[in-house]
C-alpha cells in the first residue's frame, strides 16, 4: 500500500465542536436559504455553521488531496462513478452552496422541524466526501455521479435524541435510498434505532456507520457505539496517512473496515471548502461512496454482498480497530469471487454527531499533501519500500501516486 512518510502535525485535542443550539421554528417561512441552496428552508436564527477555510483556487494550485491519491480514485472512476445510486446522509442536513454539490442533492427530509439548512456543517462535509462532482477542482467525491438524499435529524452536535436518528433512517427508507450513511454515535442500544436499522437492512439498503470516537478529554475507550455495532451494518474506523488506526478511533465497536478520517478536504455550507474536523465521521462517507461505486458496477448485489465485497477486498487487518483493513476501491469494483478472509478483529441514550477537534490551520496544506523538498525525498524512499512489495496484492502499479512534494494528514471524528 502507498503511504506517504510525513511528520504528523502535533496539536492538542480540543473539545467537541458544538454549534449553537438550533431553536425550533415551526412557523418559519419555507423560503430558500440562498439561490444556490434550493433544498434548504429558512434556517433558525442562530444557524451558524463553520465557514470554509479553503478556496477553490487554493485546491487547484495544490492538487489532489491525499486521501484521493491513496484510494486511487482515478482508476476507480474509469470503472464506476456511482451513477444512478442514491445515498442518504442522515446527519445535520446538507446545504449545497458549493458548486461541486450543485445538482447533486435531491429532495430530503427534516425530522427536527427546525429547517433543512445545515447549522453544524457536518452533514455538508459528509455529503462532499461522498458525491462532490468532478470538473471544478482537483478534489472530487468518492462517487461523483451519485446523488445525495439529505436527512436532517440533528440541529446540535450533542444530546440529540436517538429516536430522531431512527426517524431519519426511516425517512431514508421512504425516500428510496440505496445506501444510508450514519456518521453519528450513540453509547446505548436504543430499540427504536435498532428497529429502524433492521428494517433498512431487510429492505436491501446498505447501512454504513461510524465506529465512533474516543473521548478526547479522558482518552478512555467509549465502549460499543450504535448503530455501527448492529449486525449487518458496515462499521468504519479511521486511519491517518501513516496507515495506522487513529488514536481517536473507537476500537471497542467491532470494525468492518478502515478509511481516511483526518485532515480530509471537503465542501462547506458557505460554498467554499473545509478541512473537516477529525473523526470516524469522515472515514464513513468514503465507505458509503465506495458502496455506491459497487452498486453501479454490480446493481444486482444485495446489501450483504456489498458489505462482503468491501470487506473481502480490503487490505488486511492492521491490528485492533482495523477490521478487514483499508478499503481498496479498484479491487472492490473489479474483483471476482470475493470472499472475506479468516477473521475480523474483535468482532435510548442520547446520540451525538461524532466530530473531533478543529484542525490546526497549518494542517490545511497538509491535507492537500504539500511538503518540502526533503519530505519529497523521504516520500520516494518510503513509498517505494512499502508500496512495491504490496503492489501485486493490491493491483496498483508503482508510480500511480505522484510522490512529488506532497504530504498528508490523518482522520477525525464520527
Amino acid at each position: 500500500m502507498r503511504w506517504t512518510a510525513v511528520a504528523v502535525v502535533a496539536g492538542c485535542l480540543a473539545p467537541l465542536y458544538a454549534a449553537p443550539v438550533a431553536h425550533a421554528a415551526p412557523q418559519a417561512p419555507r423560503a430558500p436559504l440562498a439561490p444556490r441552496a434550493p433544498v434548504a428552508r429558512a434556517a433558525p436564527q442562530n444557524c451558524q455553521p463553520p465557514a470554509g477555510n479553503m478556496t477553490a483556487q487554493q485546491i487547484v494550485q495544490n492538487g489532489q488531496p491525499w486521501a484521493q491519491q491513496i484510494l486511487n480514485f482515478g482508476a476507480a472512476h474509469e470503472r464506476a462513478t456511482g451513477r444512478g445510486v442514491k445515498v442518504a446522509v442522515v446527519d445535520s442536513g446538507v446545504t449545497p452552496a458549493n458548486p461541486q454539490l450543485a445538482g447533486q442533492v435531491l429532495k430530503g427530509e427534516d425530522v427536527t422541524k427546525t429547517g433543512a439548512a445545515d447549522c453544524l456543517g457536518h452533514g455538508t462535509w459528509v455529503a462532499g466526501i461522498i458525491a462532490a462532482k468532478r470538473g471544478v477542482t482537483p478534489f472530487t467525491g468518492v462517487a461523483p455521479d451519485a446523488k445525495i438524499i439529505p436527512i436532517k435529524f440533528a440541529g446540535q452536535a450533542q444530546n440529540v435524541d436517538s429516536g430522531l436518528a431512527a426517524k431519519g433512517i426511516d425517512a431514508a427508507v421512504r425516500l428510496n435510498a440505496d445506501i444510508i450513511n450514519v456518521s453519528t454515535q450513540s453509547l446505548g442500544d436504543d430499540p427504536r434505532l435498532r428497529k429502524s436499522v433492521e428494517n433498512a437492512l431487510a429492505k436491501g439498503i446498505v447501512v454504513v456507520a461510524a465506529a465512533g470516537n474516543i473521548d478526547p478529554k479522558n482518552g478512555k475507550p467509549a465502549g460499543l457505539m450504535y448503530p455501527s455495532a448492529y449486525k449487518g451494518v458496515i462499521s468504519v474506523g479511521a486511519v491517518g496517512q501513516d496507515g495506522q488506526v487513529s488514536t481517536f478511533s473507537n476500537q471497542q465497536t467491532p470494525v468492518s473496515v478502515i478509511a481516511p478520517g483526518k485532515d480530509i478536504l471537503t465542501t462547506s455550507p458557505d460554498g467554499n471548502y473545509a478541512v473537516a474536523e477529525q473523526g470516524t465521521s469522515f472515514a464513513t462517507p468514503f465507505v458509503s461512496g465506495l458502496a455506491a461505486l459497487i452498486l453501479e458496477a454490480h446493481p444486482n448485489l444485495t446489501a450483504a454482498q456489498v458489505r462482503e465485497r468491501i470487506e473481502g477486498t480490503a487490505e488486511g487487518n492492521k491490528g485492533a480497530g482495523s477490521g478487514y483493513g483499508m478499503i481498496n476501491p479498484v479491487e472492490a469494483i473489479t474483483a471476482v469471487n470475493v470472499q472475506r478472509p479468516g477473521g475480523q478483529d474483535a468482532a435510548g441514550p442520547p446520540v451525538r454527531i461524532a466530530m473531533a477537534d478543529r484542525p490546526d490551520p497549518t494542517t490545511q496544506k497538509v491535507a492537500l499533501g504539500i511538503a518540502g523538498g526533503a519530505l519529497g525525498a523521504a516520500v520516494l524512499v518510503v513509498a517505494g519500500g512499502m508500496l512495491i512489495p504490496r503492489g501485486r496484492k493490491r493491483g496498483w502499479r508503482p508510480g500511480y501516486v505522484q510522490s512529488s512534494n506532497r504530504g498528508t494528514d490523518e482522520p477525525s471524528e464520527a
